[in-house]
């Protein structure tokens, strides 16, 4: 068993780790211009690039001609 005290300092440094994760993939979208998806109250909603967040899929904007 792990003592009470590095249990708590472990999951500190767990959530540490998971919050900077986050930051970069963020970055990572509004660099690369596209949205990121999340779960809001049980509904997907996209988080764009400009910081708004909208319930509907984005059109996705093809750089392919067919």
């Amino acid at each position: 068993m792990v003592p009470h005290g590095k249990t708590d300092r472990i999951g500190l440094m767990a959530e540490k780790a998971l919050k900077e994760a986050v930051k970069k993939a963020l970055a990572e979208h509004r660099r690369l211009g596209v949205p990121a998806v999340f779960m809001k109250d049980g509904k997907i909603v996209y988080l764009m690039p400009n910081g708004k967040v909208v319930e509907k899929q984005p059109v996705r904007k093809s750089t392919k001609k067919i």
